[in-house]
């Protein structure tokens, strides 16, 4: 007697005959959850929030509010490509992104200033750093020979040159000489000898000998020593985040000796055009000896910065800024021009007690408690003298020059932005990958930013591949460049050893926006299928076992295929629908009928969200919270040995409605009306045919309900239906003999039911519908013969 337990289900196989897929598979199933061997129906997406933004959305991303961690959103409605590198804190959340003209960076605050939609039209920057243009002048300052007065020596043999004004610092190198009145003058004389220096006059020096109090003598000398030098300047753009870039071209070349002066004139007084948060520069200086030549760093020079308020309470005042301060506790600097409180909070010479944030900061100031209050015509400058033990230098105060009497000896960082070249400014495709570095490409060249600096490019770093490049993704050390040919895989962890090397399958990957990792592994969308590359498995057709080359042509377009991976699945949307596709040794293949142009997967909480291609709403998927969507499963065709009669069936479900599915049954019906008048006012062209209808669930009038029959009109997808709340979920269930529908009926138990007689068929199909967690379809000749399966 012929009889058949359908369970364990999988989903679609498409390539081969329904007679030939294996038992459980289906030629149909959708919006099916299919991991528990069940048949389990997602959950209605439910809308939690918009973009704010018109067009077609084809990228979305979150950022997290820092006070509340909500989540704020981004869109946009061309392809953007988004990475992150460990180089801002977790409230900064600074991103670097692609896709939307030239390269750019930002961060939470930039992004979301102002008004939605989101990113602001403003909120960025331009990545990397522009070179600068402007040369400096450097101007010697020639070194006057030094007459002395008096000379001394203690017990511990060092000596006292007293003398005219010097101009030298503690640590320049002179040479004495000329002190020839006598044999105890002449002890004096002496080549090469490093200085520390007491006052504008005086200074001293290392002078082996006896003794000698101070003594009158006018014949003394006190010169510059050591060899005439060549000596040239160079300066680069920075910014608060650490940026650097290519230095400029060098200054004209001055002769010196070393601890003469040099006055730097000619250099920047302001951030160079465009869209980037330079906020200084920094000075680098020539340095020549036998075992180097390079340029060292001199100072940072900070420009000036206007205020935005001030405060004081129990004489500790603090200021805010209108960009970031770059300063420590400890640090110097000058406010002027402030009108509060009668320039009461002006300061020179002030010291930074503590700081806040990179915006403000805390310094002493005497005074009256005062309230936060507004102020923009205060200005900051900042201290460039050598020490804090020297008199203070304010850069920007009256003039932008710098004075270099800084001692070689305290130099000790080296230029190394020779090669911070920007991105090239139609590169996409922008991701992180080991090492904190960054990659990205255009046209059939793959670029890499240095390690630890997301703004620096280097031209000498790219690599070529030979055909144009459609994506890259990053699996640890490896890059992944899929074309529109063969792919290549490229590896290192330096972007100056990265190789590069073809993959001998030619899969052309036919949608950038298909590419996503699954499992170890980048998947792309290919003629024949789904393909993956795995490093340590290789290329594989991972849909072989679903789709055939003829029947993944006529279910899809691949050019238009949209991928997401989220919960171990690939998602995908396509101009004609949407799938759900499973990988591994039993893959599941589910079609699904909500489309998306772009969606994000919260990390923290695993929480999908997306965009469809009807409205700029953003809606979360498969929320617990929400209301069982229908589902559908059509068995493959089953066949007998022999002609039969089917005449019973079974469906074990899940029909009791729980209290948690009455309350979200319930409060989804509340929700109907007022959101069905949302999107009609959104777009008049949807609604009910002569107006808004009424409609009755469980003897509850539902006015102005939006619906005809209690079903949308021509599937728009966008309203919704009210849900009866009767106290089971029916299934529909469906029995197909010799390909034709010979009985459909409601289902509410798990007993058995009768089916038509009078007819004999070798070849049978079922298919279920509903909101019910389906466990089993059992279907045979007689009720009795249901027991044997």
């Amino acid at each position: 007697m012929a009889a058949f337990k359908l369970s364990s289900f999988i989903g679609e196989i498409s390539k081969q005959s329904s007679e030939l897929i294996p038992q459980s598979a289906a030629q149909e199933a959708l919006n099916v959850k299919l991991s528990s061997g069940d048949l389990v129906p997602y959950r209605a997406p439910v809308v939690v929030d918009n973009v704010e933004r018109t067009g077609t959305i084809k990228t979305l991303h979150a950022l997290k509010n820092p006070d509340t961690s909500a989540l704020v959103w981004l869109s946009w409605t061309t392809d953007v490509d988004i990475a992150t590198a460990s180089d801002s804190s977790d409230n900064e959340q600074r991103f670097y992104f692609t896709g939307d003209g030239v390269p750019k960076v930002s961060n939470y605050a930039l992004s979301t200033s102002g008004s939605e939609p989101y990113p602001a039209s403003s909120g960025y920057y331009e990545l990397g750093l522009d070179i600068p243009t402007t040369i400096a002048t450097a101007t010697a300052t020639s070194f006057s020979v030094v007459s002395s007065t008096h000379y001394e020596r203690d017990s511990g043999n060092t000596a006292t040159f007293y003398g005219g004004t010097h101009n030298l610092r503690t640590g320049n190198v002179v040479t004495i000489r000329e002190f020839e009145s006598s044999d105890e003058a002449k002890a004096f004389n002496a080549t090469n000898v490093e200085v520390t220096v007491l006052n504008a006059t005086d200074f001293q020096f290392y002078s082996p000998g006896d003794a000698v109090s101070k003594t009158a003598n006018t014949t003394g000398r006190a010169d510059m020593a050591g060899n005439t030098q060549l000596r040239t300047y160079v300066y680069t753009w920075i910014t608060p985040w650490g940026e650097e870039s290519i230095p400029s071209p060098a200054s004209n070349e001055v002769y010196i000796k070393e601890g003469q002066t040099v006055t730097l004139t000619n250099l920047p007084t302001a951030k160079p055009s465009g869209d980037n948060f330079v906020r200084g520069i920094k000075l680098y200086r020539s340095v020549s000896s036998p075992s180097v030549s390079d340029y060292f760093l001199l100072d940072i020079l900070w420009f000036p910065t206007s205020t935005v308020s001030f405060s004081r309470a129990s004489n500790v005042a603090t200021v805010i800024l209108a960009h970031p301060h770059n300063m420590a506790a400890g640090d110097r600097f000058k406010i002027k021009s402030s009108t509060i409180d009668s320039g009461g909070f002006n300061v020179t010479d002030g010291i930074v007690v503590s700081v806040v944030d990179s915006y403000s900061f805390t310094y002493s100031d005497s005074g009256s408690d005062v309230s936060t209050t507004g102020d923009t015509d205060g200005v900051l400058c900042h201290d460039v003298a050598e020490s804090i033990s020297d008199s203070a230098r304010y850069w920007g105060d009256s003039n932008y020059n710098f004075t270099d009497d800084f001692a070689v000896s305290g130099l000790t960082i080296i230029l190394n932005s020779l090669f911070y070249d920007k991105p090239k400014s139609t590169m996409k495709g922008i991701h992180s990958m080991n090492n904190n570095m960054l990659v990205g490409f255009f046209d059939n060249q793959v670029c890499f930013s240095f390690p630890n600096k997301p703004h620096a490019w280097p031209e000498k770093y790219r690599l070529t591949v030979d055909d144009n490049i459609v994506a890259i993704k990053v699996i640890g050390s490896f890059v992944v460049v899929l074309t529109e040919d063969y792919p290549h895989r490229i590896s290192g962890k330096n972007p100056a050893s990265m190789s590069s090397s073809r993959i001998d399958a030619k899969f052309p990957c036919l949608s950038k926006d298909s590419v996503i990792v699954v499992g170890g592994g980048v998947v792309w969308a290919s003629h024949l299928g789904l393909i993956s590359y795995n490093p340590s498995a290789g290329v594989s057709l991972i849909s072989s076992q679903i789709h055939d080359w003829d029947t993944w042509g006529d279910y899809l377009d691949p050019s238009t295929l949209i991928g997401h991976y989220y919960d171990g699945k690939y998602f995908g949307s396509h101009e004609s629908g949407s799938f759900i596709f499973e990988p591994g040794e039993t893959p599941n293949f589910v079609t699904v009928n909500y489309k998306f142009t772009a969606a994000y997967t919260d990390s923290k909480t695993n929480v999908l969200y997306y965009v469809d291609n009807e409205s700029t709403d953003i809606l979360q998927w498969d929320d617990k919270t929400q209301i069982l969507a229908p589902m559908e499963w059509k068995s493959k065709t089953l066949v007998t040995q022999d002609y039969s009669n089917m005449g019973a069936a079974r469906v074990v479900a899940d029909y009791t409605v729980t209290d948690a599915e009455t309350l979200i049954n319930t409060n989804y019906n509340n929700s109907v009306a007022v959101s069905n008048a949302a999107v009609w006012s959104a777009s008049q062209q949807l609604g009910t045919i002569n107006g808004p209808t009424d409609y009755t669930v469980n003897s509850v009038r539902q006015e102005n309900s939006g619906t005809l029959n209690a079903y949308p009109v021509n599937g728009d997808g966008q309203t919704k239906n009210l849900v009866e709340v009767t106290g089971t979920l029916p299934i529909t269930f469906k029995f197909f003999a010799d390909k034709s529908l010979i009985f459909q009926g409601t289902v509410s138990s798990s007993d058995i039911f009768r089916l038509p007689s009078g007819y004999r068929s070798d070849t049978f199909e079922v298919a279920v519908s509903g909101s019910a967690r389906v466990r089993a379809i059992h279907i045979g000749e007689t009720p009795i013969g249901l027991k044997s399966i």
